[in-house]
């Protein structure tokens, strides 16, 4: 089945944080230490709705989470300047299977496209540090789109850049917003989970699950 489909397909999506880089670590903890020295707590129940936002679904809902008081600016300057910093000096390291799989779609004479809810500045710093940008031929990226996922836009916008049609299409996510937007835009929604396991929402909307990207690979080449 994997081989089949595998030689149907023509493009694959790729979410960013938590499903390429392990960033997902880096802002909840970070996040935790500037919330807390402002006063505020980041609960789990918040990270949860907020992990594959846009930055500006993620101020909305934290004005909604802390009231109108909270400092947005000055928490999301301290995090972003925190991962960028440690994205340009190498320290935010790649998901297992991130280099493999891009190298096994390119092989295959696959288009790959990075489909992110982090800005482009942000998309540039990361994919660099680890020489993963060659592999993508365009970056899909909150400066791209006017709504965030779960608007399918972001996923809709990397088809249409490429000339592809949905149905031809993987996304790759680790978030729920991100399933929801794979599966709004008609194409093969693959949830690798990181911090969030699947619920039973999220299990009737995607295609398959998969604890690595390595594990992927070999389903395309029909070992699993």
């Amino acid at each position: 089945m994997g081989k089949k489909l595998f030689k149907e397909l023509e493009l694959f999506l790729f979410d960013m944080d938590g499903l390429l880089f392990d960033t997902e670590t880096i802002y909840i903890n970070y996040g935790r230490k500037i919330a807390g020295d402002m006063g505020y707590d980041l609960k789990d129940s918040f990270i949860e709705k907020t992990i594959g936002t846009t930055n500006d679904t993620f101020k909305e809902l934290s004005l909604i989470e802390f009231g109108e008081k909270f400092d947005f600016d000055k928490y999301c300057y301290e995090v972003k300047n925190y991962v960028k910093e440690q994205a340009i000096i190498g320290n935010i390291p790649l998901m297992t299977g991130a280099v493999e799989i891009l190298e096994y779609l390119t092989q295959n004479d696959k288009k790959i496209v990075l489909a992110t809810s982090a800005d482009l500045n942000m998309a540039i710093k990361l994919t660099k540090s680890k020489n993963i940008d060659k592999y993508f031929s365009h970056m899909i990226t909150s400066d791209h789109v006017s709504n965030g996922k779960p608007n399918p836009e972001v996923f809709l916008t990397g088809a249409k850049k490429t000339n592809i049609d949905p149905k031809k299409s993987m996304v790759f996510e680790d978030s729920f917003n991100g399933i929801r937007a794979a599966h709004r835009a008609g194409m093969y929604p693959v949830m690798i989970p990181d911090k969030l396991k699947p619920n039973d929402e999220i299990k009737n909307l995607y295609y398959k699950e998969f604890n690595t990207l390595l594990d992927v690979i070999k389903f395309f080449e029909g070992e699993i």
